[in-house]
């Protein structure tokens, strides 16, 4: 497995899954992508949450 999802993230990092799916719009976690609209977020396992957090 090289990818989490944004619950799995949201676990790893201390923020909510809303956070996580922002950040990944935001384009703050490099590489995340979606497979289409509405469909579910593919982090790399090995990404780090931004720096400023918010």
């Amino acid at each position: 497995m090289s990818d989490i999802g944004t619950k799995e993230a949201s676990i790893k990092w201390g923020v909510s899954q809303k956070t996580i799916q922002r950040w990944c719009r935001e384009g703050k976690i490099p590489n995340a992508t979606q497979d289409g609209k509405g469909s579910p977020w593919h982090i790399p396992i090995n990404a780090k949450p931004p720096r400023d957090k918010q």
